[in-house]
C-alpha cells in the first residue's frame, strides 16, 4: 500500500463473496468498478497488485494477447505472494455491459484495430477473489482483493466497462503498454489517442490517480492534468513506476456526486 494514496474503505462487498455460491450469485458489477484500478495491455503484471492492495480492492486487467490457460498457469504459478484464490467464475458480456453500450470507433489517425487480429486470443472473462494466506500477517496486505481479467481490448473496455455503464476507475495503469512492434494498434501513452481521450472524456469523470511508467520512459506522465508525483517504484524486470495525481479530480464516483 502507497502511504501517499487514499486506503480503500469499502471491502463490506467483498466479505460478503461466498465460494460456495459465487457461481449462482449476481455478479457484483457496480462494487466491482467502483474506485477500482484499470490496467489495459497488462499481460500478468502483478506491480499495481504488489504496490497498491490496500489502495484498492479491485483490479480490472485486460489484455488481449493472452488466453484462458495462459492466466490458469499464471495463477496457479507464481500467482500472487501470499495469496490464493478462494473463489473464481466466468462472467459473461450482458453481465458486463447490462445496459448495452456503443462503441467509440478509432479514427485512422488511432490505428487500425484489425493489424494483429491474428495475435488476439479468444475473448472471455475471469472474475477471481484471491484470499491472503492464513500463515501471512495483516501487515501483507488486505484479506481479500478481487481480480476481473478480460481478454479483450483496451480501449472497448474501457468503454464497456466504465463509460456505458456511467462509473470511473480511481486509477488507470499505462505501464510499457507497447504500439506498433509491440502488439497494440494504439499508443495508449498519446493524450490524442482513442485511449486517452475514452478515459479523459469520460463524462461520468476522469480517474484521479495514473501509473506510468517501464523501461526508458520519460519521468514525466504521459497524460495532461497529472501534475502531482506522489512516488516511484521499481518495476519489476527493469524501470520505473511513477505515480500521478490529478488534483482536481475526486477519488471516488461518490465523491463526484458530492461535488456536483
Amino acid at each position: 500500500m502507497i502511504e501517499q494514496l487514499p486506503r480503500a474503505c469499502r471491502s463490506e462487498w467483498l466479505s460478503r463473496v461466498d465460494p460456495a455460491t459465487i457461481q449462482d450469485a449476481d455478479f457484483p458489477l457496480d462494487d466491482i468498478l467502483r474506485d477500482s484500478l484499470y490496467y489495459p495491455a497488462s499481460g500478468f503484471d502483478g506491480d499495481p497488485v504488489r504496490y497498491l492492495a490496500g489502495n484498492v480492492l479491485s483490479f480490472v486487467y485486460v489484455d488481449y494477447g493472452h488466453s484462458r490457460k495462459e492466466l490458469d498457469d499464471e495463477l496457479t504459478s507464481p500467482g500472487f505472494r501470499g495469496y490464493e484464490v478462494i473463489a473464481r467464475r466466468n462472467v459473461t458480456e450482458r453481465e458486463l455491459t447490462p445496459r448495452g453500450w456503443t462503441p467509440s470507433f478509432p479514427s485512422p489517425a488511432d490505428g487500425d484495430p484489425s493489424r494483429y487480429r491474428d495475435w488476439m486470443k479468444k475473448p472471455f472473462c475471469s472474475w477471481i477473489i484471491m484470499q491472503r494466506r492464513m500463515e501471512m500477517p495483516a501487515s501483507h496486505g488486505p484479506k481479500r482483493f478481487s481480480l476481473l481479467y478480460l481478454c479483450a481490448d483496451g480501449v472497448a473496455a474501457f468503454q464497456a466497462l466504465y463509460v456505458a455503464n456511467g462509473k470511473f476507475p480511481a486509477i488507470v495503469a499505462v505501464i510499457q503498454p507497447g504500439h506498433g512492434f509491440g502488439g497494440n494498434y494504439t499508443n495508449f501513452e498519446d493524450p490524442e489517442r482513442i485511449f486517452a481521450r475514452s478515459v479523459l472524456e469520460n463524462p461520468a469523470g476522469r480517474p484521479r490517480f495514473l501509473l506510468y511508467g517501464g523501461i526508458a520512459r520519460d519521468e514525466y506522465p504521459c497524460w495532461p492534468d497529472y501534475t502531482e508525483r506522489l512516488r516511484s517504484l521499481w518495476k519489476t524486470g527493469g524501470g520505473i513506476i511513477r505515480v500521478w495525481q490529478n488534483p482536481q479530480q475526486p477519488h471516488s464516483a461518490d465523491d463526484a456526486t458530492r461535488r456536483r
